[in-house]
């Protein structure tokens, strides 16, 4: 485990020794909002600059947040972009342009557009059966892993043009390991499709498109993904899509799970250590200080990590894989995904 103490250390080294641009996605609430707050703490009025995307649906929320971030952080530059339904690819592409048109606007004042510090934590709560969009993929599938991987290569332009080098954070569960579905990775045959099934497939499908994100832009791209644990926020009893039995259940076993519980404030900074150098892009092999990537070598640019930022293993089946091409598979799959959504078809594959 690495202590908390160190983590907020090394955050505090961070904000406060360089300009940080950083886009939350899930920014209104629940991990991605704690993240936020995190940032504008740490930076306070002492840091070096702080510009911050706060990408979400609820305006009034995100407002708040805003106001807040601004009485401890009165220097800091947060901004809000309004999401639609980021399971479908072309409102994904509408943020990231939007993002990206803000940025190329700072070159007025004398900046670098760039991007130093992308947290993916967009969501919801279910346990239904597949729920296919418009596009032709399963909306929470999309929104873990199709949504994600888009939004991190609309937005590589700028991530690459970070001197820190850029770090990307999906948070998810890369410990769900238990099943992968090489032949159907788009997860059609409702016997291969349930909640426990797709959140597995896609802890596979995100190690494999990091570790080929990181081999494409060695020294530039740092790419975790990331389990906080139980973190107890407001979406586990007012979450759209949650049932009601679920609601009423966790308002009696809630207060319960808190022993076992992840802070909100904990996991914030958990999440902000990711941007930190213990997480190197590719290139930072050699440093014993660096985290294991989830390819086995040290400082690989792409990592799996618990809720203490410690590194979680790729099971054994993985080297059979690798050997198999997986991940070149996975690669091209994601990208046809891609562009067959953006020629305006409906993917079947």
């Amino acid at each position: 485990m690495v202590s908390l103490d160190i983590v907020k250390s090394c955050n505090a080294a961070l904000l406060k020794s360089q300009p940080l641009v950083a886009v939350i996605t899930g920014g209104t609430s629940g991990i991605g909002e704690h993240t936020i707050r995190t940032l504008a703490t740490i930076h306070g009025g002492e840091g070096k600059g702080l510009r911050v995307y706060v990408v979400g649906r609820k305006e009034a929320a995100a407002t708040a947040i805003i106001a807040d971030c601004l009485k401890v952080c009165p220097g800091g530059d947060f901004r809000f972009v309004q999401a639609g339904d980021l399971s479908l690819l072309k409102d994904v592409d509408h943020v990231s342009a939007e993002i990206i048109k803000a940025e190329e606007a700072e070159t007025k004042n004398g900046e670098k557009p760039r991007i130093d510090f992308l947290v993916m934590g967009h969501a919801f709560l279910a346990f239904e059966a597949r729920q296919e969009t418009k596009e032709g993929l399963d909306a929470l599938y999309s929104l873990l892993y199709y949504s994600r991987m888009r939004l991190t290569t609309q937005l590589l332009p700028l991530l690459l043009s970070s001197s820190l080098p850029a770090h990307v954070v999906s948070v998810f569960s890369p410990k769900r390991n238990d099943k992968f579905f090489p032949k159907d990775l788009s997860l059609r045959n409702p016997k291969n499709y349930n909640f426990m099934n797709m959140g597995s497939h896609v802890a596979y499908l995100t190690t494999f498109f990091f570790e080929s994100l990181a081999k494409k832009h060695p020294g530039k791209l740092s790419l975790s993904h990331y389990f906080p644990g139980l973190v107890i926020h407001e979406n586990f009893t007012s979450g759209e899509k949650l049932p009601t039995w679920f609601k009423v259940t966790f308002k009696v076993v809630g207060p319960l799970m808190k022993w076992w519980s992840v802070s909100p404030k904990e996991c914030g900074q958990r999440v902000v250590f990711l941007a930190t150098e213990r997480f190197p892009a590719r290139g930072g092999e050699g440093k014993r200080d660096v985290a294991m990537g989830s390819d086995g070598t040290r400082g690989g640019g792409a990592y799996r990590l618990d809720l203490d930022n410690e590194v979680d293993p790729c099971p054994k089946n993985f080297k059979q894989l690798r050997e198999d091409g997986m991940e070149e598979k996975i690669w091209r799959h994601t990208l046809d995904t891609f562009e067959t959504i953006e020629a305006g078809k409906i993917f079947t594959g």
